[in-house]
């Protein structure tokens, strides 16, 4: 976590903050945690429906949209499986895997 963090304030409808305390409480976490812990969850999650989109598209693969999402490959296999996605590799893939692994060795 970031020891340097800004605040923010935002309002929240009365039923969505009572589910967030009933959560936080079940949890035995204080709001704030369980905010950021909500907010991380939901922005990966945005991320992966980005990269997962992308990799449709056929415009990156399955490497690439891993880095992009910051998960292994093998979860962002998963995650394909879990949306029924069809996984799609050609010998480019292959080259510009092999690549991009390269690159993040050294």
């Amino acid at each position: 976590m970031n020891l340097l963090s800004d605040s923010i304030s935002l309002r929240l409808p009365s039923d969505t903050l009572k589910k967030l305390d009933e959560l936080a409480e079940r949890e035995r976490k204080d709001r704030s945690t369980m905010i950021r812990e909500l907010l991380d969850a939901g922005i990966q999650e945005k991320d992966l429906d980005y990269v997962v989109e992308k990799y449709r598209k056929g415009q990156v693969t399955s490497w690439k949209a891993a880095q992009i999402a910051g998960v292994s490959l093998w979860r962002f296999l998963e995650v394909l499986r879990e949306r029924n996605v069809l996984i799609q590799y050609s010998a480019q893939d292959l080259e510009e895997d092999l690549k991009a692994l390269r690159e993040t060795r050294t």
